[in-house]
């Protein structure tokens, strides 16, 4: 074995002398002739290229990531603002109807019939109207000291009077219940005769026994006879006349000056 090894080593010495000689002949060379210059460029811009191509692809991951954050912050700040965009559009819906309330208000507040009496607004809560009877229900009650037999009318007029109060509610009868009797007399003429209502949507409506100077168009005005509806407050146009011969009396048919179908407020006054 030894002999074996002994034989092998000057091989060993020879090629390790040649790595030797040749590192140095490339040195010397390298430093004079710059010979590996142009390799050691390829090799530095292979590298560069290879830290490039990384750090490239690092800012495209950070970039992708940062676009999906901001996409993602885009569709939540989007939506919220679609709802607050929802519930201020549902809030306009509104503006038309406050408006024309205000309005209304302002109307009621400043009507000539109103003029010098203490009075205050109210609220229909309720409407009830059929065959039987038509009444509303509005929020002023005793606390208000609203009263049985109260007038309630509205800047157009009389729609009828208060049949029954509690402390926060009260109900009224309109002109055109069957049960209501109104004292009217003609406006152009001050004849006078009793309007009864004939039932909600219908015309009001008078029997005068014999004769009466009366003409479609006529104005229809409380005359204050009854001690509760102050004279001279519009109640209703006389829409047609019926003479009848034969019992020698005059029917009157009347259209109210205040549309009850669409009641929103109304005014009490006190005498």
């Amino acid at each position: 074995m030894y002999s074996a090894i002994s034989n092998k080593f000057p091989y060993l010495e020879l090629r390790l002398f040649l790595a030797i000689i040749m590192s140095v002949i490339i040195m010397i060379a390298d430093g004079k002739l710059n010979m590996f210059l142009k390799l050691r460029s390829y090799i530095d811009n292979s590298v560069y290229l290879f830290y490039y191509l990384c750090d490239k692809s690092r800012n495209i991951y950070d970039y992708t990531t940062k676009v999906f954050e901001g996409y993602n912050e885009l569709i939540l700040e989007n939506n919220t603002l679609r709802q607050e965009l929802f519930l201020k559009n549902s809030e306009l819906l509104l503006i038309d109807q406050y408006k024309r309330e205000n309005c209304k208000l302002h109307e009621l507040l400043n009507s000539p019939l109103c003029y010098d009496k203490r009075k205050i607004i109210a609220r229909i809560l309720f409407v009830n109207a059929d065959s039987y009877g038509n009444k509303v229900t509005i929020n002023q009650g005793k606390n208000n000291n609203i009263y049985i037999g109260q007038p309630v009318i509205t800047d157009a007029g009389i729609i009828g009077q208060v049949i029954s109060t509690n402390t926060l509610s009260s109900r009224v009868m309109l002109i055109c219940d069957p049960e209501h009797a109104l004292p009217v007399q003609i406006k152009r003429n001050n004849m006078r005769f009793i309007l009864m209502g004939c039932g909600y949507g219908a015309d009001l409506r008078a029997e005068y026994p014999g004769y009466l100077d009366v003409c479609v168009g006529d104005m229809l005005i409380t005359s204050g006879l009854d001690g509760r509806f102050p004279e001279g407050y519009p109640v209703a146009i006389v829409s047609n006349i019926i003479v009848d011969s034969e019992q020698d009396s005059t029917i009157i048919q009347a259209h109210p000056t205040v549309k009850l179908q669409s009641l929103c407020y109304a005014i009490l006054i006190w005498e």
